[in-house]
């Protein structure tokens, strides 16, 4: 007899007979209700990524409440999830989607994508990439501690882990697939992934502005994680963008050397900007913020919130915020100060001078040399009269210097970095100024590592007003938005070559008032013996010399 059962003498049959309590029948059948509830969601989860999402985060208050839960859910994410649920099912096999940090794309595209692909294929290989091998580790361990929390059994309950195993970076299920969890440039060889998840390879924005570590970046990527592709080759890039020449603007942008038009075109690319703008992939009007609603720690990421990280940091908005690394005014050049002429304004009397940028290195096989000519007024203001900025092979690099050389503005001084001249084309350039008799004084600089503190001499010019570029021109605009791109941008040909004119300018003497003419010593004073006899002195030199 149970505790909801007693037994008593029906009096008129004086029969035993058992009944129920109705109040803990009542409890019991809750109980029942609640199970089959929770068995309902659990299949409903097998199937859908984001109640999976919800169903393993449990509100702690409410642990046996299928309906409740810490993981709060906005409407892109749901966007995201039905996204991610396509590469699962192989209908993406390659996407990209890049949001504002701290908009729980890790949670749900890294770490509960891995544990309910896991479940629904055990048998499959999975490699996350992270930036660094502790992030990919505390991934790894989130990973292995979803897949055995009771909600995670009770979605699916024949996924088990192999015995033994506690590895944070390589979890092994039963039926044999693997969880490999590696940091950029870690040991993946002779690894396998049938699901590819690449999460932020940039640490932060220091890592993002050098050069160095982009390319190894892109190398690691491009030439060892693609290739441990298997099956289908699912492949997710979720990244926050900290510069226009990462791994997503070196597959997408057509501006970058790497861009290549097919590769583009094979991937599905979501970019969901903090505040919306024109043509909002989720119908946002432009301003709408992307997560406006206050979540349970009172913050929120609404419009005032954006805005005031856009007051303080412009460049961080434009990259990190709207996810395009490229911003209306930069750090060190502001369009506002940036100052235009007509060929009417130029002036009379200037001094003239020209600066290079050689693309010599074999890393800079793809990149354009870029060749600027300045004038340089009695005030110091500089005027940019011509540029040559285009890919150029040695010879032609030679010839387009000497006809930038010629002409009547012939530059004083013509100045490049150290090493890009006499190192490379010098020989040449030798040769083919002793054949054309057009000769070009060359001074090699060795400018500051730090491309920002390179610039900072012209920089300052700029900032003053006192830079001039002509109204109309093929390059203007393209040089402009380099500008005010820095360091943030893809390329840097023209600022490096303007640099270098505020560097050389710098080491020269700038044109100076001309001093008032002394009045000439009265005759039969000392200060006219003394003329005097200087002069007829020098009257002696001139004679012996076979001159006057």
């Amino acid at each position: 007899m149970t505790n909801s059962q007693s037994s008593r003498i029906n009096p008129r049959t004086g029969k035993r007979f058992n009944f129920v309590d109705p109040k803990l029948e009542l409890e019991a059948t809750k109980r029942h209700i609640d199970a089959l509830k929770r068995q309902e969601k659990a299949l409903q989860c097998r199937e859908d990524l984001l109640e999976f999402t919800k169903f393993t985060m449990p509100d702690p208050e409410a642990m046996n409440d299928v309906n409740r839960t810490r993981y709060e859910a906005a409407k892109f994410h749901e966007e995201i999830a039905k996204a991610l649920q396509q590469v699962e099912r192989g209908e993406i096999t390659q996407l990209i989607f890049c949001m504002p940090p701290r908009h729980g794309k890790s949670e749900l595209a890294t770490k509960r994508l891995a544990a309910w692909y896991s479940g629904r294929h055990p048998e499959q290989d999975i490699i996350v990439a992270a930036a660094g091998d502790d992030l990919a580790h505390d991934f790894g361990a989130d990973v292995r501690n979803i897949m055995q929390t009771p909600q995670y059994k009770q979605v699916f309950p024949g996924h088990r882990l192999r015995r033994g195993g506690t590895a944070k970076d390589n979890i092994v299920t039963d039926k044999g697939g693997r969880l490999i969890f590696a940091g950029r440039g870690g040991q993946i060889n002779g690894r396998g992934a049938h699901l590819l998840l690449v999460d932020d390879l940039y640490k932060d924005a220091d890592e993002a502005r050098s050069p160095t570590i982009r390319d190894k970046t892109w190398e690691w990527l491009t030439k060892v994680a693609l290739y441990r592709r298997m099956g289908k080759r699912l492949t997710i890039i979720t990244m926050t963008r900290w510069h226009s020449d990462d791994v997503i603007g070196r597959l997408t942008d057509p501006e970058n050397p790497n861009y290549n038009e097919k590769e583009a075109q094979s991937w599905k690319i979501i970019r969901l900007p903090g505040l919306a703008e024109d043509d909002d992939p989720l119908g946002r009007k432009p301003g709408e913020a992307l997560w406006p609603e206050v979540r349970r720690d009172g913050s929120a990421f609404d419009v005032e919130y954006h805005l005031a990280n856009q007051r303080r940091d412009p460049l961080g908005f434009a990259a990190l915020t709207q996810q395009r690394p490229t911003v209306a005014d930069g750090i060190l050049f502001r369009r506002e100060t940036i100052q235009y002429y007509t060929p009417d304004q130029l002036p009379d009397e200037m001094r003239f001078y020209c600066a290079s940028d050689h693309a010599v290195g074999t890393k800079q096989r793809n990149d354009p040399s870029c060749f600027l000519k300045v004038g340089v007024d009695r005030q110091n203001n500089i005027y940019i009269l011509d540029v040559i900025w285009r890919r150029m092979a040695t010879d032609a690099a030679v010839e387009a210097m000497l006809a930038m050389a010629g002409g009547n503005m012939r530059p004083l001084l013509w100045w490049a970095e150290r090493g890009h001249i006499s190192k490379s084309i010098g020989p040449f350039l030798n040769k083919r100024m002793l054949e054309t008799g057009t000769y070009i004084n060359i001074v090699e600089v060795t400018p500051a590592v730090d491309k920002e503190q390179r610039a900072q001499s012209i920089a300052a010019r700029v900032a003053m007003g006192k830079v001039y570029f002509p109204k109309v021109s093929w390059w203007t605009e393209k040089a402009v938005n380099e500008m005010l791109a820095f360091p943030n941008g893809t390329r840097d040909d023209f600022v490096d070559s303007l640099a270098y004119i505020g560097l050389g300018l710098e080491s020269q003497f700038g044109p100076s008032a001309q001093a008032p003419k002394k009045a000439a010593p009265k005759e039969g004073t000392f200060g006219w013996l003394k003329k005097n006899d200087a002069w007829v002195e020098a009257k002696k030199r001139a004679a012996a010399l076979g001159g006057f």
